[in-house]
């Protein structure tokens, strides 16, 4: 969070920039939003733009390579003298060009735009929105890559994106992410040894690892998605409760927008489920660790009942099994629950972690009310 408040006297723009610094950009005036859409979606539809047309070469590229291999056969001794110049290699090179460019080109046109005046930034904007809408379909066949229903399919949720600040909410989170990994020490020793009195006992229990080894990875993620789904529920319904409250008691009869209200909502809820997730990735790994410690070969072949499975693709190799990992996973997402439920029910997590959440988004309306004050000045 900036140190310095923007004053009644501040510009608009120092209030609006100080607002999507809260993760709040649906508190700025519509009219301004959709005056700045195409400045502030430059650099996404320029970087889109450039990345299409790369997966545009990389389909040319696999159109080539399956032509060559129907017309001469995998086996052909034709193939050994593909070299650099041949197109199915230069396509694979455009290709890795255009994505390592994509970023790199949409970040160059956001701060460009920045430094330009609100039309030429608008200008710029709207180039490389059309340039997202024809730049691969223009630069290829039409099958090659993104076709126009695509690229139209992503321009307008760009254009829908940039309205409704998702950009904003992006920045805010990673900020967000870097400032619980650096408090994760606290809610560790708070909420884990409690945890694992019960989670232990269930990770070192045969019928679970019975359970999980007859799952398929879609029937895994389809338990842990449950599982997330009630995580998120849970902290809604308890932050849309506590907002209310709150909000009653420091400003009842308070006027907002609909958009508002899912704002301010949507802050403290994404702040929580930021700290379910990281402390579930820091469960998931934890048991990973201790079941390659504590479990052998052996004991998961009698527990389950079957051989054990290695990792296949880019983790083969990795000296932990297919059921651990699916017992993990499912263990992680349980604690990620237990989190959010701690964060309903005990007092001591709730003014611990949970509190200064809900006075960051009374600070914000805070902000929102500075911030109107001034447009009423001006």
């Amino acid at each position: 969070m900036p140190t310095t408040d923007p004053t009644p006297a501040s510009s608009h723009g120092a209030h609006e920039e100080y607002l999507r610094s809260l993760g709040l950009p649906l508190m700025i005036v519509p009219s301004t939003r959709s005056r700045e859409i195409f400045i502030r979606s430059a650099g996404v539809s320029a970087g889109l733009a450039v990345a299409t047309s790369g997966l545009s070469a990389l389909d040319r590229s696999n159109d080539y390579a399956v032509a060559l291999l129907e017309r001469v056969g995998e086996d052909s001794p034709d193939l050994d003298d593909i070299g650099l110049t041949d197109p199915i290699v230069l396509l694979l090179l455009l290709a890795l060009g255009l994505f390592v460019a994509s970023p790199i080109l949409g970040w160059l046109v956001a701060r460009m735009v920045r430094g330009l005046g609100r039309v030429a930034g608008s200008v710029v904007g709207l180039a490389s929105a059309v340039a997202l809408l024809v730049a691969a379909p223009l630069t290829f066949e039409r099958h090659d890559g993104p076709g126009p229903a695509t690229t139209s399919l992503l321009l307008v949720g760009v254009l829908v994106g940039t309205y409704i600040g998702a950009g904003s909410l992006v920045r805010w989170a990673a900020r967000r992410v870097r400032r619980e990994l650096g408090t994760m020490g606290h809610m560790v020793a708070r909420v884990l040894p409690v945890l694992m009195l019960a989670v232990l006992f269930l990770f070192f229990s045969a019928e679970i690892w019975q359970v999980m080894v007859a799952l398929s990875w879609p029937r895994t993620v389809a338990v842990v998605g449950v599982m997330g789904l009630l995580t998120v529920l849970l902290v809604a319904i308890t932050t849309r409760d506590d907002l209310h409250d709150e909000l009653e008691a420091r400003a009842p009869g308070r006027e907002l927008r609909m958009s508002e209200r899912i704002n301010i909502l949507l802050v403290p809820v994404l702040a929580t489920l930021i700290q379910a997730v990281l402390f579930a990735c820091l469960v998931f790994l934890f048991f990973v660790f201790l079941g390659w410690v504590a479990i052998p070969e052996a004991t998961e072949t009698r527990w389950t009942l079957r051989p054990t499975e290695d990792l296949g693709g880019l983790l083969a190799g990795v000296p932990v099994s297919v059921t651990l990992v699916r017992v993990a996973l499912t263990l992680a997402a349980f604690s990620a629950l237990n989190l959010a439920a701690a964060a309903a029910s005990d007092s001591a997590h709730r003014a611990r972690f949970v509190r200064p959440m809900i006075d960051e988004v009374v600070h914000g309306l805070a902000a929102r009310e500075t911030y109107h004050r001034a447009r009423r000045r001006g």
